[in-house]
Order: structure tokens, then C-alpha cells, then sequence
């Protein structure tokens, strides 16, 4: 069986430049190397799902790999077809969402797109843009956040027909940009007697209406609030749920209590706390059911909490030429190894072998410029190969 990922959050255009030195103000200055994808935490994520699925794909991964990507039958790692990884987003109408969608395409990333039309005729509904300019110095970006409005209930059905075509999940990834989306996918495989809210596979959306607003200031969803939410939060699916929560966002309460694993950055500051430090972050998790902490800071070990256990986890040295979506890959990296367990992670006692492989794939990304060239870095199909080979240990 191959690995079937399933995201939801935030997709941008991002339109990133490169210069050789620090910008004069109300100076026009000549770029050295430019980029324009898809991006956004889920995204980028999302592409990096495929592109470690195509690579392990192409290695001729499942030939002795026991039970592998959360096979239940002893199969191995890959198909004829390979894997599938969807996106369930917002990316509107028009140009800019053109490329969007066939820079998706191009990425081997299906995508569900939640947005709501408007009755009568359309026009432009572009998606969230960012504007980025790399430089000795640092980074500069302008962005807007989720704007679009979402259908639900359409997404639900879409997603619906998703899961028919490629499988239940092995792994579930969010980043909480769209919290009605968000709550749709996390409630995959949700099957309890006294679940509240409609889920995909019940004919109707989940957490939300036609048209409600995707916007970062959405409140939670009514359908969490409503009936008994403990047996929702109670029933587990047989993958895990990651969270992407590279910065405390007020509206990831409702959300929380869904989750199974938090990865989380050093700037992921939850409210109660004056200063985040790793076991802080960890119990205040704890204290929503999330017994999983794993967080990244940056070019420090990355450290983890799982289950009664903790430690840390060294970042491999590297030089770096851009850091941009390093994390976002990470993410996706993580998920995509968990995936590939036997038993999907779910009784990992340990996962430093995980966040190793994810920090090798992330250091890599760092070593070109952009979003998209570390896919063809050796280095990069090197650390698949070894994963398949520990996987097969």
C-alpha cells in the first residue's frame, strides 16, 4: 500500500526574489535568482509529501519492506501508481489561482478546492499572496492570510469522493489557517456512536456551512460546541493527526483536543506561558490530550515529549543558502516517515529516528534557493534510501 497523506490549510502565491545584498530604500534593485509556487505551511508541506513519496517510488521501495506505509497486509512501500497526497484548501479564481493549481498539479499534489462562489457571475477571487525578498541580512516578506470564503459542505463531498479513490489516510496533517477545514480533515476515520457533526462520508460538511468565512479570525466551529464533544474527542482514527503550529493562533483551542501530534516551533507561545520553553509548551499540550510534543528551533536540536519519554534530536550542519519553507518541509517530512511505519506511528515510543530523517530532508532544503529545488538534491534521495533501509532493518 502506498502512503495516502491528507492536509488542510493555507495556500499562497509566493513570488520570492533573491538579491546579492541588503536593499537601499527607494532604491530598485536587480534579483540574482526569483521563484514563483504555491506556498503556504500546509502546501509546502503537501509538496514535500509527494516529492519524498515520488522519490521512494522511483527506488523500487516495497520489495521486502515489511507491512510498510501503514500497510495492515505486509505490503510493501509503493504501487504502480504510487502514492496520493490531497490538499484540502482555498485557492479562488482566476490567474494567480491558475498557477496555483497546475504548479499543484506539476507537484504531484491533488488538490480539494473549498472555495465558495458567489451567486451570479464570477470574477476574480484570487488567493492569498506573499512577497518575499531574500538577502544576506535576512528576509523580508509581505503577506495576506486566508481571505477566501469556504464551502464546506462541498469540500466534505469532494473529499469524499478523495478518500474513495485513494484510501482512508495514513496521515493527517493541519496548520489551522482554515480552522473549518482543519476540523473537516481531522475528523477522518472519526467513527463513534455519539460523534457530533457531520463528517465526510455523512453527506454534509463538518464544522461549518456554505460559505462560511476562511478568514484567520473564524471563530470555532458550531459543531464541536454542540451535543457531547468528549466522544469526539475520545474516538481515534487509525492514523495520526499532526498539527503545524508554527505560531499560537487563538483559534486553534476548539481544534486541539483532535490532535494527536503537535509539531511545533521555538516562536510557538501558547497563552498562560511569559516565555515558551520546551517542557512548558509540552504540558500545556498535555493538558488538551496531545501526549506527542516534538519542536524545531531552527538550527538547534529539535526537542521532543512523547508519551512518559523526552529528548532531543541534533540538526545536521549544513550551508545554509535559504531557510525559506525549511520548516514547512520538515512537516512534511515528518509526516511522510510516519506514515511509512507499520502501524502508522501510532505505538512509536520513540521518534527520534523520525525527526532525524525529517531534519536531514529540512537541512538539505536549505542548502538552494527557494521551495522547490531541494527535491532534486541527491542528498535528499540518499536520506530516503536509508529510511527504506531502516524501515526493512
Amino acid at each position: 500500500m502506498s502512503v495516502h497523506a491528507l492536509l488542510a490549510g493555507l495556500t499562497t502565491v509566493d513570488v520570492i526574489h533573491a538579491v546579492d545584498h541588503v536593499p537601499d530604500p527607494n532604491i530598485k534593485v536587480t534579483s540574482t535568482a526569483h521563484v514563483m509556487a504555491a506556498g503556504g505551511p500546509a502546501t509546502n508541506a503537501a509538496v514535500a509529501l509527494a516529492a519524498l513519496e515520488s522519490i521512494a517510488t522511483t527506488l523500487g521501495a516495497g520489495a521486502g519492506t515489511q507491512g510498510g506505509l501503514g500497510s495492515t497486509d505486509g505490503g510493501g512501500f509503493g504501487s504502480d501508481e504510487g502514492g496520493a497526497v490531497t490538499l484540502l484548501t482555498a485557492v479562488g479564481r482566476g490567474v494567480t489561482s491558475d498557477l496555483v493549481r497546475a504548479d499543484l498539479d506539476a507537484a504531484g499534489v491533488t488538490l480539494i478546492d473549498a472555495t465558495a462562489l458567489p451567486a451570479g457571475e464570477i470574477g476574480d477571487l484570487p488567493p492569498a499572496l506573499s512577497s518575499i525578498l531574500e538577502h544576506p541580512g535576512g528576509r523580508m516578506v509581505a503577506s495576506t492570510n486566508a481571505r477566501l470564503q469556504v464551502d464546506v459542505d462541498t469540500a466534505a463531498a469532494d473529499l469524499e469522493r478523495a478518500l474513495a479513490a485513494h484510501g482512508e489516510p495514513q496521515v493527517v496533517l493541519v496548520d489551522g489557517h482554515n480552522p473549518a477545514l482543519a476540523e473537516c480533515v481531522l475528523l477522518v476515520g472519526v467513527t463513534h456512536p455519539d460523534a457530533v457533526g457531520p463528517r465526510p462520508g455523512d453527506g454534509g460538511g463538518a464544522g461549518g456551512q456554505a460559505g462560511t468565512e476562511a478568514s484567520d479570525e473564524d471563530g470555532p466551529c458550531p459543531d464541536l460546541a454542540s451535543g457531547d464533544p468528549f466522544a469526539m474527542l475520545e474516538a481515534k482514527p487509525a492514523h495520526l493527526r499532526v498539527l503545524d503550529g508554527g505560531s499560537w493562533k487563538p483559534w486553534f483551542v476548539p481544534l486541539l483536543g483532535l490532535v494527536d501530534v503537535a509539531v511545533v516551533s521555538a516562536d510557538f507561545c501558547p497563552p498562560l506561558l511569559d516565555f515558551p520553553t520546551g517542557p512548558a509548551v509540552a504540558d500545556f499540550l498535555r493538558g488538551f490530550g496531545i501526549t506527542r510534543t516534538v519542536r524545531t528551533r531552527g538550527d538547534r536540536a529539535v526537542e521532543w515529549f512523547w508519551g512518559a519519554g523526552s529528548g532531543t534530536v541534533q540538526v545536521p550542519g549544513v550551508e545554509a543558502v535559504s531557510t525559506l519553507g525549511a520548516g514547512d518541509i520538515f512537516h512534511g517530512a515528518f509526516c511522510w516517515a510516519l506514515a511509512t511505519l507499520p502501524d502508522r506511528g501510532r505505538d512509536l515510543q520513540d521518534p527520534s529516528a523520525v525527526i532525524a530523517f525529517a531534519s536531514r530532508v529540512a537541512a538539505a532544503s536549505t542548502t538552494s534557493f527557494g521551495t522547490r529545488a531541494w527535491r532534486e538534491d541527491p542528498l535528499v534521495r540518499d536520506t530516503v534510501s536509508d529510511w527504506l533501509g531502516h524501515l526493512g532493518s
